[in-house]
């Protein structure tokens, strides 16, 4: 293992935002910045600093994905792939792999907790203290580094000032696993999660609106991790509950109808012709994503993801394939068929195999057609980490802990609004309690009106199906909060594959069941005939992290 401060001595530079203005820091290039050189004192100067912070945030966006994907079930490897991807892609990452750089995330924590020290939050301008909401965004992005960090390689070396010193490089640091390392980010973002940046704003210009991450999504994730280490303390889930549906109803986020996928009707059966409308969702102009790594390479950034797509390095498993397949799409009582129209959208055929996907929706043309990751071309060199879709799936892995599967299931089957949390046959009373609902359970605002079930972007009218996707009786509650859980963790596969979540979903999952030989049995399929030494390995939660 490095030692920390081999480590930190790469990255006393990196403070430096990297942006097109020339000296930014008032420095020369070639040595340290002093305490004194550089305070932030305009707006320009603090407007420049996060510029900065998000070019060294893109350097994460392809370990993000890659690392998220890869080691889980829904992405493969190529006879193309290189022995780095192959190295993630069997649980076996060397300490030189690039897509693996510990160092890219401590630069990204050292370049917030400068702007956090040196960011003076009391001043106003027009009215508005400015500089206190942009000290939340940098929180927030400082928090979820330090998570990805944490959930990637174990254990973090924790520190909260900026590192401008070979001195300060030296430090003695704690050393802290996510489980511990979690209260420390919750105890940072709890004061300043009422200080949201709005969605655009002074920052538009540069995209970088959409490169701020929610303090209440970071604070949800955090909380949720908390309750898997804690499965007994339902406060935890609890509270991420809360912090979701807040941020739903701050954002007027919903899973929208009007981006979902479906076959055309044709004297009330199926017809041959659909419209393809989730992939809509799946765009920055979408209103759906809520954060997204913006990586333009014109300015000599390294973005691989597209590359790697389009030269057949990484694809989809057939796990992942089967998943969108198998599923059963529901117009009506007399008319169904198999298969997923959000495959579409996530897939698309290779030049390779000289078909359009859009003559043939279900790809059922071909015996084993060669596939690329159509989500990569529609983001366009950018990648979603957050978009409304997981904001409510997290929100029904929460609820669900807390002995709520009905109303985990309606987010599913039916969405959230005044009618379906008050329909007994959906949420039963006994979920709902006695008196006012709870903040998290309230949807009777009229912007949640148009919300539907997340399985409607892409099976059709799945509120109405009374034979296909359906709430089983279990014996007790507990066998229906893990029936339910299966099935957000199957809709999670089918709704954001390939979008960096997958080995971290699962690993969450892992922990708080205490049953390694779940993510194990989940992962180990995709190997084919090394699915035995992967299983092996994953049954070893030491696997689970980069050494």
């Amino acid at each position: 293992m490095y030692k920390f401060n081999s480590i930190i001595i790469i990255l006393l530079l990196a403070i430096i935002p990297l942006t097109s203005c020339d000296d930014l820091l008032g420095v020369d290039s070639d040595r340290l910045v002093s305490d004194e050189e550089y305070r932030m004192s305009t707006s320009s100067d603090s407007v420049y600093a996060i510029f900065g912070l998000l070019t060294q945030l893109q350097k994460l966006a392809d370990s993000y994905v890659l690392l998220g994907e890869l080691r889980a079930d829904l992405m493969d490897i190529t006879s193309h792939s290189e022995p780095e991807l192959r190295q993630i892609n069997m649980l076996d990452v060397n300490r030189t792999n690039s897509y693996a750089n510990i160092r890219d995330y401590y630069a990204v924590i050292n370049n917030c907790n400068y702007i956090i020290q040196y960011l003076d939050t009391s001043v106003v301008e027009k009215g508005q203290k400015f500089k206190l909401r942009q000290y939340a965004a940098v929180m927030g992005i400082r928090a979820w580094t330090y998570m990805q960090l944490a959930l990637n390689f174990g254990k973090v070396r924790y520190f909260e000032k900026p590192l401008l010193t070979l001195e300060d490089a030296n430090g003695d640091f704690p050393e802290y696993s996510m489980e511990e390392l979690a209260p420390l980010l919750i105890a940072g973002l709890e004061p300043v999660k009422h200080n949201e940046l709005p969605l655009l704003g002074y920052l538009e210009n540069y995209n970088a609106a959409y490169s701020l991450f929610p303090v209440r999504f970071v604070l949800g994730d955090l909380y949720l991790w908390m309750g898997a280490y804690h499965n007994d303390q339902l406060h935890y889930y609890e509270n991420a509950a809360n912090e979701y549906r807040q941020l739903m109803y701050d954002r007027r986020v919903i899973v929208d109808k009007n981006n979902y996928s479906h076959w055309v009707a044709l004297n009330n059966t199926i017809s041959t012709n659909a419209n393809l409308y989730w992939q809509r969702a799946l765009t920055l102009t979408s209103g759906e994503v809520i954060t997204a790594i913006t990586c333009p390479t014109e300015y000599g950034q390294h973005f691989m993801l597209d590359t790697l797509n389009n030269q057949g390095r990484i694809t989809a498993s057939q796990v992942a394939v089967g998943n969108w397949d198998s599923q059963t799409y529901y117009m009506n009582e007399a008319s169904n068929t198999q298969g997923d129209l959000r495959k579409y959208g996530s897939l698309t055929y290779s030049a390779t195999t000289n078909k359009e996907a859009v003559t043939d929706y279900t790809f059922s043309g071909v015996s084993s057609p060669d596939f690329q990751i159509y989500k990569y071309k529609i983001y366009k060199q950018n990648v979603t980490i957050y978009r409304s879709t997981l904001l409510y799936l997290r929100y029904a892995e929460a609820v669900n802990r807390m002995n709520k599967p009905h109303l985990a299931f309606a987010v599913l089957k039916y969405g959230l609004n005044s009618t379906t949390v008050f329909n007994e046959k959906i949420v039963p009373q006994s979920e709902r309690g006695p008196g006012i609902l709870p903040i998290y359970m309230s949807f009777s605002d009229l912007r949640f009106n148009n919300n539907v079930g997340i399985r409607m972007r892409g099976l059709g009218n799945m509120d109405q199906d009374t034979t296909f996707f359906v709430m089983k009786a279990q014996a007790t509650m507990t066998d229906s909060v893990l029936f339910v859980e299966d099935l957000i963790q199957k809709e999670l596969a089918l709704e954001t594959a390939f979008e960096g979540n997958r080995f971290h979903d699962l690993m969450r999952l892992a922990i708080r069941r205490n049953n390694n030989a779940y993510m194990a049995d989940i992962i180990a399929p995709k190997h084919g005939a090394n699915a035995g030494i992967i299983h092996a390995k994953l049954l070893d939660r030491k696997n689970w992290y980069i050494k």
